[in-house]
């Protein structure tokens, strides 16, 4: 189990059950010794009765007068019974019919003149609650016993037992809600971090508050430490890359001199050999500043918002004043108050390269849409130029390949675009344009959208 609310509710779910189970017992146990406490304070009532009427013949033979009794001692089985037991002989209520309240060889000889709580098996199968006490008649010591059918106790029992276990169930119920909104107020703090986590995915400048309880205060400064470590290496990596194109330019300059050297010395081949090696290189150079800046972007300083309408409308203006742009109809549909959380310079390469192959390809039109659905913002670049064949398409994104290795005309520079989306937090997906050229799909995010577009 993942989830640390799953974890917190499920484990208060499950002690609130087991102190219930436990109050579910212990108050049975309680409310048992209760009532037999009730229920013997009424049989030492009635056994004081008894010991009054108690009387002894010459004989030692006891009897009871059964005059001011309860009735119930006059009813066989009614479950409430007496009994006397003297040196000659032995007294029983009615209601024994002619049964001992239990056999000599459970006697237990009671001492003192207290009354005596026990509890023997009955004469009809229940067993009894009884008292009992020895007492003084007419210079004869008698045992007085007086005991009642358990079985009351029993049926109070269970029908406590339920109704209490309603009462607990329902309360659980009631408990495990008031957990699980504690849970969930005590995991407020940390929606309140992935939010700030989210802004700072939109804006990797942003930091972790520092208004955040004592338990989480460490975790956060962990994050704002490892935030400022990583955007120190970015920029060092930044500087480095700058470092080594500017440190490759007077090398390339040199060898692109000699190249012209050789072409005028006649040694055409080598020239053509200096300047394809040149090319590549250059190439190669472009994109990888081209990733570094698409990384910066992504995690370095001061990443700023972008308008893309405003943005691809610059672009058109550019294009426009191509020879090839000039005869071309440009147009975009994208909300004007959007704003994404990607550094212009990113989003500028990336549709400067995917508009200025539209442009060079296209017959009459090229056009951008952008869309808003499903949790992710998509812009489309389609043009009604020949397009790419479907078994093509995944070739022109891979690293290294050109635009004479595909035979397409499209290509160029869409590898650099595939890595900058990428590093950006997004995909590119190639398709057919509804005017049968090439659609080209981008998507990120939505969290990237800092203001959405209005109602």
């Amino acid at each position: 189990m993942r989830s640390i609310r799953l974890r917190l509710i499920a484990f208060a779910a499950l002690a609130i059950a087991v102190a219930l189970w436990a109050a579910w017992h212990v108050m049975g146990m309680l409310f048992e010794h209760y009532t037999e406490r009730r229920m013997a304070d009424a049989l030492v009532r009635d056994g004081n009765a008894v010991a009054a009427a108690v009387r002894v013949d010459a004989q030692g033979r006891p009897s009871v007068d059964p005059g001011d009794l309860d009735a119930r001692f006059r009813r066989r089985a009614s479950g409430l019974y007496w009994e006397v037991r003297a040196p000659r002989g032995v007294a029983g209520s009615p209601s024994l019919g002619g049964k001992l309240l239990s056999a000599d060889e459970d006697d237990r000889e009671a001492t003192g003149t207290a009354w005596q709580e026990a509890e023997v098996p009955g004469p009809y199968e229940d067993d009894l609650i009884v008292v009992e006490r020895r007492v003084s008649v007419g210079g004869a010591t008698v045992l007085v016993r007086v005991g009642e059918d358990d079985e009351p106790i029993d049926r109070a029992g269970a029908a406590f037992a339920r109704e209490m276990g309603m009462f607990l169930l329902a309360l659980g119920v009631a408990l495990a809600l008031a957990a699980w909104v504690q849970v969930e107020l005590g995991l407020w703090p940390l929606r309140r971090v992935r939010r700030e986590l989210a802004a700072m995915a939109r804006n990797p400048a942003q930091r972790l508050s520092a208004d955040h309880p004592r338990e989480i205060d460490d975790l956060a400064q962990a994050i704002n430490t490892l935030a400022d470590a990583r955007s120190d290496d970015l920029g060092r990596a930044r500087r480095r890359a700058a470092d080594l194109a500017h440190a490759l330019k007077t090398p390339l300059a040199a060898l692109a001199a000699q190249s012209r050297v050789a072409r005028a010395a006649g040694a055409i081949a080598a020239a053509d050999a200096i300047d394809q090696t040149l090319s590549a290189a250059a190439a190669v150079l472009e994109s990888e500043l081209a990733r570094a800046r698409a990384a910066a972007s992504r995690v370095g300083e001061g990443v700023a918002a972008t308008r893309p309408a405003a943005l691809i409308e610059g672009l058109f203006a550019v294009l426009e004043r191509t020879d090839r742009g000039m005869s071309l109809v440009f147009d975009a549909d994208i909300p004007a108050d959007w704003e994404i959380g990607i550094d212009a310079g990113s989003f500028a390469e990336i549709f400067g390269n995917l508009l200025d192959n539209a442009a060079r390809h296209a017959r009459r039109v090229v056009r951008v849409d952008a869309s808003h659905e499903a949790g992710r913002l998509s812009f489309t670049v389609d043009d009604d130029g020949p397009g790419i064949p479907a078994d093509q398409r995944d070739g022109v994104l891979r690293r290294g390949v050109r635009l004479d290795e595909t035979g397409t005309g499209h290509g160029l520079g869409l590898s650099i675009v595939a890595d900058l989306v990428e590093a950006t937090g997004g995909t590119i997906l190639l398709g057919d344009a509804p005017e049968h050229g090439l659609r080209v799909t981008l998507s990120w995010p939505d969290t990237l959208l800092t203001r959405a577009e209005p109602n």
